[in-house]
């Protein structure tokens, strides 16, 4: 799976980037820590394939805003 932070899906034909706004969870890690700046932030699952090629049909979370004090 993958966690989306502060950006927009990417590509769905594409392999999920890997990078700080595009987090990959290939080992089956159920939590993780953020360092997030003060302020609002979204974050967003999606699920890939052992390419990081999102799922057909996508298989993508509601896309939730936090605030961070």
């Amino acid at each position: 799976h993958h966690l989306i932070i502060d950006a927009e899906l990417p590509d769905l034909n594409r392999p999920i980037p890997a990078d700080q706004n595009h987090r990959h969870f290939g080992a089956g890690q159920t939590e993780t820590s953020l360092e997030l700046a003060p302020g609002s932030h979204t974050l967003q699952l999606i699920l890939g394939d052992a390419n990081h090629i999102p799922h057909d049909p996508p298989v993508i979370s509601e896309r939730i805003e936090i605030r961070i004090r």
